[in-house]
Formats: structure tokens, sequence, C-alpha cells
């Protein structure tokens, strides 16, 4: 009989195999390394047979007859008898069949290749199986889709120090698996040009730059031979991709977009009109720290946006946004805001109340309304108010006039919405917002995708990528932004609203965010925040902050213990660094150096 080209070597009989865990004796001329497959059977007592398939998860080396450090000198210069040692320890992940038994000691070990690696990775066992990395021998894994999409699971948790973890270029790694490979798109089916992604781009312009190639890729041959292993034999740029990006603050006469390592043409302003931010609610997203929302000016806020639903209408001849606060509301205007939000408001005139066309106009109108001195004025804030003192008042519209300089530009009439069905990927920069203006931003986006998913069913999916979650849902604290985030995680997969979300340490967040991920990721991590992933082994756990870019740790339901994997380097612009134009716009830049020079 031939010998087994894949042998490493023989279960150790020397110390105990458990039904988790088990050593290998390597042969002399056996080469292992961390994290490849192994496997070994053994014939049962009275009959039948048991597969063991594990990861290997540490390598040892040791002299056998040395008893003290001086012995290792003396064996090394044949004065004393001994021999070196080489095992390794393996992490059971599967028996086939499922009989949780520990291995036979001397039974022969050998790679897992072929079917053997893929009933190791539960891969028979996956539905729907998604490329989502390679393993340390360049093989791919796969993630089961039916835990991504909602089906059977949802969302993805991505941990890591940043600017080393690679968190936000793996969740870009991942639309793309999804949205420009065959892949991913048999497995979106039928609902693939429906299903859209939001990505916030939260650090620099870079993911400003997702349509354009990677002008770094062609240099780097293991790049493409990495995505040649997924399946992706030509990779490139997101094919329909759309940028938005706030106007410019400080000029109320034009609206362009704030951008600067784009053509201000290929980037759309966006921003809420004053009719949008009433209808929308969007106030309560102006509210969100816990110091504010632990005292009455939170009660203020659903005041005052009940009555700005009840008092508004757009501004008569007007295509802008703009709308008027009537001074006293219509006989037959409902209380119930879920009516209010809806309804068919008729237009006014600009004589019937206060215009309002930004929001500084609005915070002006809500100063007069609800901060008074004069008696006969009380009666008309009251409603406003809900009987809370002028105190409250103050300290509410404090607020609104300290924002108004933070997101005052992103309320005006003739901006345009985020339009979340004019292409397939929407990348929303935030990145030079206010804190409190990218909180807003966030939670008017994300309102506005939930609610539009509300009765309509799983699919099509919407996938939305935001990192610094930490910023948006904290682990201590209550805001109406907080509160969306959990409720995303706890039902979006229900209804279709898949969150990838990434963070730097997971011990910040709401636990019901990383909690309610079916995958989970974890990239580089923080040597102090190691405990908080308990999810790893600990031989991971301490690999883990010592993680070069690119590597990863992968945890899904279908396979018991984590694995670790690499991604292979982007096809597409992930900074502005990378961004290589176009032809077009090679082209354009050449028209336009011609020009100049000939004007000269």
């Amino acid at each position: 009989m031939p010998p087994d080209p894949h042998r490493i070597g023989l279960v150790d009989g020397s110390v105990d195999a458990s039904s988790r865990r088990f050593f290998v004796v390597l042969d002399e001329d056996a080469l292992v390394q961390l994290d490849e497959l192994v496997t070994c059977a053994q014939t049962l007592p009275g009959g039948g047979s048991v597969t063991h398939y594990g990861m290997v998860v540490e390598t040892l080396r040791h002299i056998e007859g040395a008893e003290f450090p001086s012995d290792t000198a003396r064996i090394g210069a044949q004065t004393m008898p001994g021999e070196t040692v080489r095992r390794v320890e393996v992490q059971i992940l599967r028996t086939v069949p499922e009989w949780w038994l520990p291995p036979e000691p001397g039974m022969v070990v050998s790679r897992c290749v072929g079917a053997e690696r893929d009933e190791a990775l539960f891969l028979d066992q996956m539905q729907r199986p998604l490329p989502v990395g390679l393993d340390q021998t360049g093989q791919p894994l796969h993630v089961d889709f039916d835990f991504m999409n909602g089906s059977r699971g949802g969302h993805v948790s991505i941990s890591g120090v940043s600017g080393v973890a690679t968190k936000t270029s793996y969740a870009l790694f991942l639309l793309y698996m999804l949205f420009e490979t065959a892949q991913g798109r048999d497995l979106l089916g039928v609902h693939l040009p429906n299903t859209k992604a939001l990505v916030f781009n939260t650090k620099g312009e870079d993911l400003l730059h997702l349509d354009r190639p990677n002008g770094r890729f062609p240099d780097l041959p293991d790049a493409a031979a990495g995505w040649g292993a997924l399946g992706v034999p030509d990779p490139g740029a997101f094919a329909d991709v759309r940028l938005y990006a706030p106007r410019v603050p400080g000029d109320a006469t034009t609206v362009v977009p704030d951008v600067r390592s784009r053509s201000q043409a290929d980037v759309v302003a966006y921003g809420w009109t004053p009719e949008a931010f009433v209808r929308e609610g969007l106030l309560q997203y102006c509210f969100t720290e816990e110091d504010e929302r632990a005292t009455q000016v939170g009660f203020v806020e659903q005041q005052v946006t009940l009555q700005l639903l009840r008092h508004f209408a757009p501004l008569d001849g007007a295509a802008t946004g703009a709308i008027v606060l009537r001074d006293r509301a219509l006989e037959d205007t409902p209380w119930d805001p879920d009516r209010l939000a809806g309804r068919r408001v008729p237009t006014a005139q600009a004589f019937e109340g206060e215009v309002i066309r930004d929001f500084g106009d609005l915070v002006t109108f809500l100063e007069r309304r609800l901060v008074v001195t004069d008696p006969e004025a009380e009666d008309a804030a009251r409603p406003w108010l809900g009987g809370v003192q002028q105190g409250t008042a103050r300290a509410f519209v404090r607020r609104l006039v300290k924002l108004r300089r933070r997101i005052g530009h992103l309320v005006s009439a003739g901006v345009d919405p985020v339009d979340l069905e004019a292409a397939r990927v929407h990348v929303v920069d935030i990145s030079r917002l206010h804190d409190d203006a990218q909180r807003f931003v966030v939670g008017a986006l994300l309102a506005r995708v939930w609610d539009s998913k509300q009765g309509t069913g799983r699919e099509p999916l919407r996938f939305v990528v935001l990192d610094e979650l930490n910023k948006y849902a904290p682990r201590d604290g209550r805001s109406p932004l907080k509160e969306l985030l959990v409720d995303i995680a706890e039902r979006g997969r229900a209804l279709g609203v898949l969150l990838i979300g990434a963070q730097q340490a997971a011990s910040a967040v709401a636990p019901a965010l990383p909690r309610n991920a079916a995958v989970k990721v974890v990239g580089r991590l923080d040597a102090g925040e190691a405990v908080e992933y308990r999810f790893l082994s600990p031989e991971l756990r301490e690999r883990a902050a010592r993680f070069l870019p690119g590597t990863m740790v992968l945890a899904q339901p279908l396979i018991p213990e984590p694995v670790p994997l690499r991604f292979p380097f982007p096809a597409f612009a992930t900074n502005t660094d990378e961004g290589q134009p176009t032809a077009v716009e090679e082209a354009e830049r050449a028209a336009a150096l011609l020009d100049r020079i000939r004007k000269r």
C-alpha cells in the first residue's frame, strides 16, 4: 500500500485526547503550520467508524530525555541520549457522524484535502455558500449566506484596532463579493437589481473612490492570485455607485458638495429640506447626548416635533421644500403623530405664517415661540412646551442655537436627498462634519431606510455599512439613534435591513449589536480588549493582538470554532491615493490642460 502523501503524524498517546482537543506527534518530514485542517478516522468497537476534523491551534517542540536545561547541550553533543519531538495541538471542529468521542491514540493524522476539507468546514451543510476569504493555504473560506441575509441570521460585526485591523476594507470586500461577483449575484438572484447598500464614509474622503480601480493593484500579483482563488478572475471597481457629500457650509446661495478629491460634478450635495425635516421627525436626532435626554429637554423635543407636524404646510408656488409654519393649526389637523407624518397637507401662502427656508429660520421661529416673557404669549407657547418651565425651554433653544452652525447647512431648501434607489451602492460622506452632525445624518438616513422597509417583506435587502459604532450606539446612555440601531440589530433581519457594523472594541458598543450579529469578524485587537472576545479560543485571543493587516478571524454559527482568514488586496480604490482616474476623466483632464495652454 503506497504511503499517504498527506499524512503528518500520529495521535499522541502520551497525553490525554479529549472530545475537544488532541495532540499529534509529527513525522520527521512533516511541516505543519497554524490553522491547517487535519483529519483522522477510527474504527469503533462493534463496527462502524467516526472521523474527526480539526484545526491546528498550536505547534510545540521539545527534547525527550532532557530533564534539566543543561541537558540540551549534552544531547546536542551526543554525550547524552535524547530525541527532538515535534507536536501540534488540534482543536476539533467536527466529528462525522456526530459522536463526540476522543480520537484513538496512535491513529494516523492527515491533512484535509478536497471533500475532506469541505466536510471539515461544514461546506456540505451550507445551503448558499459565499466566499469570504482565504485560509493560510490560500484556499477559499465560506459563510452560509442564509446567516447574512436574515433568513436564518443576520448582521456582521467587525472589531479591531483602528488603522490596523482593516475593518472598513473587509466590510467593502464583503459588499464586493455580493454585488460584483458571479457567486454573490447568484445568491441575490432576482432581487439583485433592487438590493441596495448604504455606506457611511467616516474618514477623509477614502470611500468616495470606490467606483475607481485601485492604482496599486496591478503591481501586486499575489492579490490577483488571491481573487482568482475566490473565483473572481477579473476584479475591479464597484460598477454602480452614487457619491454624496454635504453641501459647502456658509454659502446660502449655492448648493455644491463639500468635496476636494473628486470633481464636484461626480458628487451629489445632500441634505434635507425643511419639509423633509418636519415630515420625517428628524428633530429627535439633534438631541443625542445622555445629559440632554435625561432632562425634560427630551420631552420638549417630542412636543415640538408634534406641533411642527400640525402647523406646517408646503410653501405655495415653491418646489424647493420650503414650508410655512401657520400661527394656528387647521381645525381638522389630527394629534396622532403617525397620521400626521403621512398626511397630505395643502399648500399655504407666505402671509399665512412664517416661512422656513433653512435650519436657521426654524431656530429663530422656535426661539420666538418658546422663550416668552410676556404673560399673554404664554398661552401660545404652552402647547409647544407641554407645561414645562421657561428654564427648560431656554435649555432646549440653547441646544438648537448651538446646532445652527453644526448642522444648519444640512437643512435647507433646494438640497437633494440621498436617493437610495438611484444606484446599487450609495456612499455618504460625513467625515468633515461635527460629531453632532454625523449623528444627525446617520440617524436620519437609517430612519428612512428602516421606515421604508416596514411591511414590505425581507427582500430586497438593504445593507448598511457603518464604522465607529461606539459613537452612535455606545454601551452606556440612551439616545434615539442608539435605540434605532438596537432595533435594527434585534429586528432588522426580519425586515431585510442588515447591518455591517465596525468598532474598535466590542466592549464600547451597546451589547445588542454584536450579540445579534450572526457573523463576527475580528482583526488586530488591543491586548487589553482581548478578554472581551470570549468566542475566540485562548490561542486566537493572544494571536489577535499580533495580527498583521489583512488577517482576520471569522466566527459563524455553522462552524463551532472561529477560523483565521485573509482577504486579498482590493482591486477597487479604498482611499484617495489609490484612486485611479478613469479613461474619461483622464481625457477630460488632458483637454482642460490643453485648453489652458492655448489660452496662454
